[in-house]
């Protein structure tokens, strides 16, 4: 089985490992690395077993490994400072933790409802196993799955503290980092024992490709997930490979622009509901009115900064935070209206693209909040993002006003 190894160049700088943390596996001149589709591969002349692709790296057939894929995780290895396997989609990352462990007592947190159908899905092969809250007390749990940032809020759990909680139990705990890739988190730093990441989302970055990862401290654990995977042939196939190694090159540039953006537009929104409150010393304006007084609440990881004890946020991400928030109105017909008239924010699922998203959750998930939207900020100027925002609200607030002089 091809391993890949995680070989750091002199730099560990995001943006140079990202291009340049396969290069020991480069064996033709393309700058620009070829997409292998060939799904078998012609033995070596000495042995069935023997290097066949340059000089470190040998292939049979692509359901095990393909010189793509291991470039993808090569990259990836190097990034996240750890050893990375690629399977098919997010989901089934989380799938193969759970029978890589096998726990029987599960500590879980707030998590995208996908997950909790995956841990629903095991409970079918383990019928016996337990699920508790990640905040009641780890007393006999195995594994602790915790995300963080959380979706859909962008909020940031004290990845550490679970660390401390979860080793004293004797616990695995296993981090849902999709909302904040590196260079905004590195959770093996906080404690982590093993990391997860829909690729689909900001690792991958342009909407076009379902991939997930799964990385592990261990080299020996990693190629226990491989062979696993090689197994059941949970492996992204290879043009998703190819296309997540594509993003791979860009996404420190990606993912801090879209980090810096998304800070200054929930800055602006919370603004707008602040700026609606009357108080003894400010009266709303008509535009201010108009503009906030809708809006019940907004969520993301630098509002939860400003709270008292949250000292660990800055520690856990000292180079951003990651670009997804929540924005909560007083009803649902509100939330929609507003994701319908977004017009620079395309009224759609998933997150994590260069195009900036709305999602109304409670469409998909029966449990949130059905009057909060999910937004997603890509890679459009802050001003335009701005001013979508603005013009939205500002129909809501005419379209609810014809309303109320109808009756």
């Amino acid at each position: 089985m091809t391993v890949s190894p995680s070989i750091l160049p002199g730099s560990k700088r995001v943006p140079t490992l990202s291009i340049h943390a396969d290069d020991h596996l480069r064996v033709t001149a393309d700058v620009s690395a070829p997409i292998s589709v060939s799904t078998t591969f012609d033995y070596a002349a000495a042995d069935v077993r023997a290097n066949n692709y340059g000089s470190s790296q040998s292939y049979q057939y692509s359901r095990i490994n393909t010189p793509t894929a291991a470039k993808t995780e090569a990259v990836l290895s190097a990034l996240m400072e750890g050893h990375a396997v690629v399977y098919g989609s997010g989901l089934t990352a989380a799938f193969a933790v759970l029978t890589e462990y096998r726990p029987k007592k599960i500590a879980l947190g707030e998590c995208y409802f996908g997950v909790r159908n995956v841990v629903e899905q095991y409970k079918k092969l383990m019928p016996d196993v337990q699920v508790i809250g990640a905040d009641c007390s780890f007393d006999g749990v195995d594994l602790v799955w915790l995300e963080s940032p959380i979706n859909p809020t962008g909020e940031v759990k004290d990845i550490q503290s679970y660390a401390l909680r979860a080793h004293a139990a004797g616990a695995v705990l296993v981090v849902d980092a999709t909302l904040a890739p590196p260079p905004l988190s590195y959770p093996f730093r906080q404690g982590a024992d093993i990391v997860v990441h829909s690729a689909t989302k900001y690792l991958g970055g342009h909407a076009d490709l379902l991939a997930g990862v799964v990385v592990t401290r261990s080299p020996k654990q990693a190629d226990c997930l491989r062979e696993a995977r090689s197994v059941l042939g949970s492996g992204a196939g290879s043009l998703d490979a190819w296309l997540l190694l594509r993003s791979l090159r860009t996404l420190a540039v990606r993912v801090r622009q879209q980090s810096q953006t998304a800070a200054r537009l929930v800055a602006l929104i919370e603004g707008y509901r602040r700026s609606a409150m009357a108080t003894p010393c400010h009266t709303p304006s008509a535009l201010e009115l108009s503009l906030g007084r809708r809006i019940a609440i907004v969520r993301h990881a630098s509002l939860q900064q400003c709270a008292v004890g949250k000292t660990y946020i800055h520690a856990q991400h000292p180079e951003g935070l990651g670009a997804v928030f929540s924005v909560s109105f007083a009803t649902g017909e509100q939330a929609l209206f507003v994701a319908r008239h977004l017009k620079l924010h395309h009224f759609a699922t998933s997150l994590g693209g260069v195009e900036s998203l709305v999602d109304w959750r409670h469409g998909w998930d029966a449990i949130a909040d059905p009057a909060l939207l999910r937004v997603s900020v890509g890679l459009e100027a802050f001003d335009d993002l701005a001013a979508d925002w603005a013009q939205a609200l500002q129909a809501l607030d005419a379209h609810e006003g014809r309303g109320a002089a109808k009756l």
